[in-house]
């Protein structure tokens, strides 16, 4: 495993790295030496010359149990248990009490499917560790359950390896990963908390509360424990986008928009935070600023589908419609299955009166989602502002076979008595208002003249008696 950071190498490691590269399998080195060239190839993704470094190391030591591991270990790394299993069979005739070798042995059988033979080394190797040992024990059985699709098996068996371990960040980190395929929020939440009450400055522990918390709709909380996050580690630079990415969806436009900004000036500028900026300032109304870093955000990475949408939407909030359309439509072409995209553009295309371009994008919106209520309703409020309700009754008509919403079914009753169907109208609404009463006012919305009928209203009177 990589025992030091990519980005901290040293003078005397870039002079090892480039010794070595010239004179290749005529070096001998020390132990040290051929560590640090393995960390360093392996830091790079460089597997095939760390393999190599690990075999010229295996080679001037023969009898060291730690070459084999450096080795076994990248092979199970990419994926190669066979080969793994081989080498930790030889490793193990000059090493055969070897406690990581062992270890090693039972992850190569366990990539391999051999799930027995793996968590039977795993017992007998649980006879001799320590603490720490345990819980990366508990962490191999973990994969083992994860390999088998045994999703309860692998989160108490997770469980157990933090709670024994607080420190375990490969257990955390997967444990994060399986609390969403097994919906264990409410249990991750209680355990990062825990880590936390030991060590407040765990940044980690903090962050993936913070998603936990973000899944149970403890949005506030939420909040708090990304802000500890980034505030424990001022370089955790996706706990800064993660607060920023809840702030946005919950509505707190400005305080996104000082987060993703802070994120920019500690890590860079970069195409998807200028989105995100870009995305916060048109919420906040200022639609030139927002426009212009939208714009840089497309220059940086030209094929941003997003970026030229919202460029769009910026043109839009302006009535600045044809330019609204010509982003719109070239979003399209960049992503054509994007329904938002088509919606947007049909409503721009309503706005400038090119209605055969509205109702053709409306259709071509419904095509791709038809189940979305809101694809349904925009292409009836757009027949019935053209005058047209007998069709709009039609899309009305389908839409209750396909979707189930409120308003759907007030834009029927509404579209029936635009239609001098007038008794269907009052059955039809009789029935939505008995069970869609709080809903009502769409009624209005798509009929505004029912509001002074007598036989509305008289419905409205019986049904509003019943729900008090």
């Amino acid at each position: 495993m990589d025992r030091r950071g990519k980005d901290n190498w040293d003078t005397r490691i870039m002079e090892l790295v480039s010794s070595f590269e010239t004179s290749g399998e005529t070096s001998f080195l020390d132990p040290e030496s051929y560590n640090d060239l393995i960390d360093f190839y392996e830091s790079e993704e460089q597997f095939e010359k760390a393999l190599h470094v690990a075999e010229l190391a295996i080679g001037h030591y023969r009898f060291s149990a730690e070459f084999y591991g450096r080795q076994a270990q990248i092979l199970l790394r990419t994926n190669r248990a066979r080969e793994a299993k081989q080498l930790l069979q030889e490793g193990l005739t000059f090493n055969p009490a070897d406690f990581e070798l062992r270890h090693l042995l039972s992850q190569a059988y366990i990539q391999q499917g051999d799930m027995e033979r793996g968590l039977h080394i795993l017992d007998d190797l649980k006879l001799e560790a320590d603490r720490e040992s345990m819980s990366d024990l508990l962490l191999t059985q973990a994969l083992a359950y994860e390999k088998s699709s045994e999703y309860e098996d692998l989160f108490y068996t997770l469980q157990e390896a933090i709670r024994i371990d607080h420190s375990n960040e490969r257990a955390l980190e997967r444990l994060f990963l399986c609390m969403g395929v097994c919906r264990k929020f409410e249990e991750a939440s209680i355990l990062y908390q825990e880590i936390i009450d030991e060590n407040p400055y765990n940044s980690l522990a903090w962050f993936y509360l913070g998603h936990s918390l973000a899944h149970l709709r403890r949005e506030e909380e939420a909040l708090d424990a990304y802000e500890y996050a980034f505030l424990s580690n001022p370089d955790f630079e996706e706990a800064y986008l993660e607060f920023a990415e809840l702030n946005y969806d919950s509505g707190h436009f400005q305080e996104a928009l000082e987060a993703y900004q802070e994120a920019m000036e500690r890590f860079g500028r970069d195409s998807d935070v200028l989105l995100r900026i870009g995305s916060c300032l048109h919420r906040l109304g200022h639609h030139e600023t927002a426009r212009h870093r939208l714009e840089e955000a497309a220059r940086i990475e030209p094929h941003n589908d997003e970026a030229i949408f919202r460029i769009g939407e910026c043109y839009a909030a302006q009535e600045k419609w044809s330019l609204a359309i010509a982003f719109f439509q070239k979003a399209i072409r960049m992503r054509a299955d994007d329904e938002s995209y088509h919606r947007a553009l049909a409503e721009a295309a309503f706005a400038k009166e090119d209605f055969d371009l509205a109702e053709q994008t409306y259709h071509a919106a419904l095509d791709l989602a038809p189940d979305n209520s809101d694809s349904w309703l925009d292409l009836a409020w757009f027949l019935v502002e053209m005058l047209r309700p007998e069709d709009a009754l039609v899309v009305l008509s389908e839409a209750r076979d396909l979707v189930e919403h409120p308003e759907v079914d007030y834009a029927y009753a509404a579209c029936l008595f635009a239609t001098g169907r007038r008794q269907e109208g009052l059955a039809r609404l009789s029935d939505t208002l008995e069970y869609h009463f709080d809903a009502f006012a769409h009624l209005f919305e798509w009929h505004p003249l029912l509001r002074g009928d007598a036989d509305v209203n008289a419905l409205l009177h019986i049904y509003r008696k019943e729900v008090l």
